[in-house]
């Protein structure tokens, strides 16, 4: 519950004072990807950061960002994410179209990667 209620403070405010800072785009320049410092919390080996996902142009579901709070595990080198808002304008602005607070399997992180960039900055 403390989760969900600080994943829902997290999706209301983030955008009035976040500084987010690009990390990583696609390959095909699709997709850029975002990082706020401010938000990156430590607890032994595990690293949550605040992240965004802003796509070039809306998807077919009507979703052109995503805001996403991840983890990730720096001595095993893998990340999951605990819960996902789906946004129709760019940089986690315009409407929230979705919210998912259910964390997914942990997955390694892959060589040469956007995770692979984050885990860099956060497990520094």
């Amino acid at each position: 519950m403390r989760l969900i209620l600080t994943l829902l403070l997290l999706t209301l405010t983030a955008p009035a004072w976040a500084e987010w800072v690009k990390y990583s785009e696609s390959v095909d320049g699709i997709t850029e990807f975002y990082y706020d410092p401010a938000t990156i919390t430590m607890n032994g080996n595990l690293r949550r950061v605040q992240e965004i996902q802003d796509l070039e142009h809306r998807n077919s579901a009507g979703y052109q960002s995503y805001r996403v709070l991840s983890e990730y595990e720096c001595s095993e080198v893998r990340f999951r994410e605990l819960g996902v808002s789906g946004f129709s304008e760019r940089m986690a602005t315009g409407t929230p179209l979705s919210m998912s607070h259910s964390a997914t399997s942990w997955s390694y992180v892959a060589p040469n990667t956007s995770a692979a960039v984050m885990l860099r900055i956060v497990c520094k």
